[in-house]
């Protein structure tokens, strides 16, 4: 397999969300393993069951999807994707995530909205189209892996067109916190909006995109560039 690219929203380390997202995940995405102290103060309690849940999302790092991952078109650069997303950022101003809080979907707890800031999906939608020429096509065994017979007729017209179904109308705004729920115990969001509350007191933003980097499907993503908004 060749190395994968991906467009995210990654916020400062050092701001409030930045270390909700690696207290949570106990990562930073500059970092391919665990960095946290493990005698941090701030842990949930349940060790085996903290490691089941962030496993899936420490792999990727914290983020909200942009432009979903993708292996790199035979005829582009990456040199190429980092100066047009340089030149987007310096176009954008910052969008405030007010409302931004831990929610349970049926697949995963994470940060959303119940109504995301208009200005959201509209960037996401540049995003997607903007750097479509980046992307390789998918291989059959990429378009499987995202169980297309689930999927609505725009998400897989979507699938097929850009690579990931979850765009334009389809598009929702989040940040990972664990994998697959259990909806029998509630332990573990309860944990994260009690975290939330507590680390997070300031209305986040949405002020720079980052690409993120995997050499292979096996290692974890590395956050490889960060493009601030305006700057």
């Amino acid at each position: 397999m060749t190395a994968r690219y991906a467009i995210y929203f990654a916020p400062d380390d050092s701001s409030e969300l930045g270390v909700f997202g690696a207290t949570v995940l106990r990562r930073q995405a500059l970092c391919p393993n665990d960095w946290l102290n493990p005698q941090l103060p701030v842990r949930f309690p349940e060790s085996a069951n903290w490691h089941e849940q962030i496993q899936k999302p420490a792999h990727y790092g914290f983020h909200a999807t942009i432009k979903a991952p993708f292996e790199l078109a035979d005829d582009q650069s990456a040199d190429d994707l980092l100066a047009d997303l340089t030149d987007l950022a310096k176009k954008q101003t910052a969008i405030s995530l007010e409302g931004l809080a831990p929610v349970r979907t049926c697949r995963y707890d994470a940060l959303a909205f119940v109504t995301q800031p208009g200005k959201l999906p509209t960037l996401a939608a540049e995003c997607v189209t903007k750097f479509e020429k980046y992307r390789a096509p998918l291989n059959a065994a990429d378009i499987e892996r995202r169980d297309p017979d689930s999927l609505s007729e725009s998400e897989l017209a979507s699938l097929h067109r850009y690579g990931y179904p979850y765009v334009l109308d389809d598009f929702n705004f989040h940040m990972t916190l664990s994998g697959q729920n259990n909806h029998d115990d509630n332990t573990y969001f309860e944990w994260l909006q009690k975290l939330y509350a507590a680390m997070v007191t300031k209305t986040p933003l949405l002020d720079r995109l980052c690409v993120f980097h995997q050499p292979d499907r096996q290692s974890p993503f590395l956050r490889i560039e960060e493009c601030r908004f305006g700057s």
